[in-house]
């Protein structure tokens, strides 16, 4: 097997940070979602994951949800050389075919990682991709992970580039839900129960992003209270909270937490 090129580092670009309805939430006057603070609008919550090898970038895309569109536009996503779904919920999947207009440069398929029960609704949802019956599609190629074994992603760009993705499974109420690892960097999102197998397997991370709903429990994802004990059970350098709801006011939901964790917002770049 040729051996994988060096990795220098990672670029993690936060695309959205926040939950299904994405805030502001149509239709709500609260304060949050009538803010003047850019932070507190927020996507539906997906992350672009550029690592840098010896042999040049590669570019995983996490999630494609409704605001996918958008989101490229804004942060300036020119390459994806394959997609991660964590899960199959609606804010994470629904804007898979935009990524058509990534083969009008490059027509090499982009491999798109996923758990069998995810990949089982990506093809019932999106037939006419996967079972190529309607000319012009994407040119996704489906391949079902078991959440614990690392897989290889290769830029599409010929250069040999490629980096290693170890995969973590946690829960999401009553379904499996994949994070991933690259290098020094995590993303875990939708998550309610962080078994100790994942959390060994994040040992050593600098930089985590981590589910963290808002200050009150709930059934299917982490408080930040939870969010917080997770961290420190990982022990990252630093942690910061995606997936917030219009409960949560940047400024004020900052300023609660302990050193060392922190609330994303759209746009942030991390460079571990």
């Amino acid at each position: 097997m040729t051996p994988l090129p060096d990795l220098l580092g990672v670029t993690a670009t936060l695309l959205g940070t926040g939950t299904s309805t994405g805030v502001p939430i149509i239709g709500c006057t609260c304060a949050v979602c009538t803010s003047e603070d850019p932070r507190d609008n927020r996507l539906r919550t997906s992350a672009h994951v550029v690592a840098h090898t010896s042999a040049g970038p590669v570019h995983l895309q996490i999630d494609t949800g409704p605001d996918f569109r958008q989101q490229a536009l804004r942060n300036r996503i020119l390459d994806v050389d394959a997609l991660l779904v964590t899960h199959h919920h609606f804010d994470h999947v629904v804007g898979l075919d935009d990524l058509r207009p990534y083969f009008f440069r490059n027509a090499a398929p982009v491999p798109v990682f996923a758990l069998p029960a995810s990949a089982q609704v990506l093809r019932e949802m999106f037939g006419y991709v996967f079972n190529r019956s309607y000319p012009g599609s994407s040119l996704l190629d489906l391949h079902e992970i078991d959440g614990v074994t690392p897989f290889v992603v290769e830029s599409r760009d010929g250069t040999g580039a490629s980096v290693e993705v170890t995969p973590v499974l946690s829960r999401h109420g009553r379904i499996d839900v994949v994070g991933v690892r690259i290098g020094a960097f995590a993303f875990l999102t939708d998550v309610n129960d962080v078994p100790e197998t994942t959390i060994e397997a994040l040992r050593g991370v600098r930089t985590l992003v981590l589910d963290g709903l808002r200050p009150e429990s709930h059934p299917t994802h982490l408080s930040f209270a939870e969010a917080t004990d997770v961290a420190r059970r990982i022990g990252a350098d630093e942690t910061w909270f995606v997936h917030m709801t219009h409960a949560v006011s940047h400024a004020e939901g900052d300023a609660m937490l302990p050193s060392g964790v922190r609330l994303a917002y759209d746009g942030l770049v991390l460079e571990v």
